[in-house]
């Protein structure tokens, strides 16, 4: 096995999804703990950006309206991530070489802080690699159905709408308008932001990406109606084809791979099974198929 810790202090970060929360990386938490992982990590750390144990919660501080990164605000996702990585190395005296593990929007938050927060700031670690599982890179198409839209952006626009005759608007009821669900939609102009020109700093690390090609998840019954089917007219009876974007149950295929990354597939995976690195054969053939990188030179 190579040793890729080369006498550094090195770290990997876990980090969950779109209203996640630590849980939800338990299974990967624990094979990289208690593998032969443990030869390469000195420590592995759980974290939610949620700045809550219990994930996603509307009496904290980071809740559904906190943005995933906004130029104008202090208040995001991608700062509260770097706070608490900042929050974990501060006590050492040198450089930490830093491994991310990030679900789905967890990756956004990874990718966000890497391009547009690192760039600004002199740090005591640094990012070597970065493993995206089921990362919309391309955004979602959840985010563009009203009918998924979650309770907090509906209560937001009827506040909005019922304050607006009476002038009781306030700036903090317009975030809503750059929340972190809103930022995923497909096209908006985080997602631009976030795919321009690499920067040096994402020119250095080491990315990676897994998509699951498996519909059948739990949540298949709710959006396959609405999601991920293709229209398509032609000049041949019956003209009208509707087909299945090939997607992992929540998010596009498509919408995973980067032109800068290692792109690695694994068909019989749904976005859930992805992280199941133990209760699952897809996830188990997810960890079988990142490990030989993971243990590989950085």
């Amino acid at each position: 096995m190579s040793d890729v810790r080369k006498n550094r202090h090195r770290i990997a970060i876990l980090v969950h999804g779109f209203a996640g929360k630590t849980g939800f990386m338990k299974e990967i938490e624990q094979y990289l703990s208690d593998s032969s992982f443990a030869e390469i990590y000195n420590e592995v750390l759980n974290v939610s950006y949620y700045d809550s144990k219990y994930g996603l919660d509307f009496s904290r501080t980071y809740d559904l309206k906190t943005p995933i990164y906004d130029p104008d605000t202090e208040q995001t996702l991608s700062s509260n991530f770097l706070n608490l990585i900042n929050s974990v190395i501060q006590n050492q005296k040198e450089t930490v070489c830093v491994d991310i593990f990030a679900h789905s929007m967890g990756g956004l938050v990874t990718r966000a802080l890497v391009k547009f927060l690192l760039p600004k700031r002199k740090m005591n670690f640094q990012v070597s690699r970065v493993f995206l599982l089921g990362t919309p890179n391309r955004g979602t198409r959840l985010a563009q159905r009203v009918i998924n839209i979650p309770t907090d952006i509906i209560l937001t626009g009827l506040n909005l709408a019922l304050e607006l005759p009476r002038g009781g608007i306030s700036m903090n009821d317009w975030q809503i308008l750059k929340s972190q669900f809103i930022q995923m939609v497909p096209n908006s102009k985080f997602l631009k932001n976030l795919s321009k020109r690499l920067t040096e700093e994402e020119k250095r690390i080491k990315w990676y990406t897994v998509r699951g090609l498996n519909s059948s998840g739990l949540l298949e019954a709710v959006w396959q109606p609405f999601l991920f089917r293709k229209i398509s007219i032609t000049r041949k009876f019956p003209f009208i084809h509707i087909g299945l974007i090939p997607n992992d149950g929540v998010v596009d295929a498509a919408s995973v791979p980067l032109k800068h990354a290692k792109n690695l597939t694994v068909p019989g995976a749904t976005h859930m099974d992805l992280l199941k690195w133990n209760s699952k054969k897809s996830g188990r053939q997810v960890r079988d198929l990142l490990a030989p990188h993971i243990l590989s030179e950085s």
